[in-house]
């Protein structure tokens, strides 16, 4: 089913700096498109796409709320990205930042009451709340973690984050008390994951072998866990509240569940409208699936 474009006021093209926005974006400029999404159908598990974030500019790095009933992503005006959140009911986008700075990867807490993101700031960690939206507060000043951030995951629930460093190619976590732990170098710019329903985190990790794998950290015991190769060359990916990995290769969206028979292809982006599509994120409710990519042949 083709996307079912939905008209919100454009911009003129612009030139953005910054190490994320470069490491994370194609040419051109990507859409987030939102798809109801069945995981036991055999034909095609996506349906009712909808372009959400129909602007000529960067739209990337939804997060859905606790809620399933909205999520966050980062958005570019003609000056600058700042966080945004789109109301799937309604049908309706909020900024939530309005900063000089750049800001990235919005991870909502569990009560949606705390946002944290990369902000250009000093390149960092920073948490806002949603009723003080114009006072940030460096998240990871405390634990004294001065290298700048690239991606990062958050467990609310033990105060661990998970980061990975923009120019050190590692990954590294820093636990409620400030004390932080290499995890692994080598590691590939790729957004980390609370699994859910865990205290456990995943990252995406070059082998010396040149296999590139998905593997899980456990911060209690420090032991790192060996999951599934990626598929391709794309390491972005996200988890299914079900315990399934997904992601995007050639356009085409592949599953992974533990003790199945591997990747399988569960839907061809191109028969709904987008191309290139690279980057997803799944409500914790398991029916919607947000994607980012381009829309198909938009002339």
């Amino acid at each position: 089913m083709p996307i079912r474009l939905m008209t919100i006021a454009s911009c003129s093209l612009l030139a953005l700096s910054g190490a994320a926005y470069a490491q994370d974006t194609p040419s051109p400029q990507p859409d987030i498109f939102l798809f109801a999404y069945d995981a036991d159908n055999e034909e095609d598990v996506l349906s009712g796409g909808l372009n959400v974030t129909d602007q000529p500019l960067y739209d990337n790095q939804p997060f859905f709320t606790a809620g399933s009933d909205t999520f966050l992503y980062a958005r570019a005006d003609d000056k600058q990205i700042d966080i945004y959140e789109y109301d799937i009911a309604a049908g309706t986008h909020t900024r939530i930042t309005n900063t000089p700075e750049n800001e990235y990867s919005p991870t909502p807490s569990p009560d949606n009451r705390t946002i944290s993101m990369v902000s250009e700031r000093n390149g960092s960690v920073w948490e806002i709340d949603r009723s003080a939206p114009g006072t940030p507060r460096w998240a990871l000043e405390a634990p004294g973690v001065v290298e700048p951030v690239g991606y990062f995951a958050r467990n609310f629930a033990t105060g661990d984050v998970f980061y990975w460093s923009r120019f050190g190619y590692n990954v590294a976590y820093t636990d409620a008390d400030g004390d932080n732990h290499f995890v692994s170098g080598h590691a590939v710019p790729s957004t980390p994951h609370l699994i859910p329903g865990t205290n456990t985190f995943s990252f995406v990790h070059r082998q010396t072998n040149e296999q590139v794998w998905i593997k899980a950290f456990d911060p209690e015991t420090r032991a790192v866990r060996p999951l599934t190769p990626i598929v391709g060359t794309n390491a972005n990916y996200t988890w299914g509240p079900d315990g399934s990995i997904l992601q995007i290769e050639d356009n085409k969206l592949h599953r992974w569940r533990e003790g199945g028979g591997g990747w399988e292809e569960i839907s061809d982006l191109d028969a709904h409208g987008i191309d290139g599509g690279y980057r997803i994120a799944v409500s914790p409710d398991g029916e919607r699936i947000a994607i980012v990519g381009m829309v198909a042949n938009p002339d």
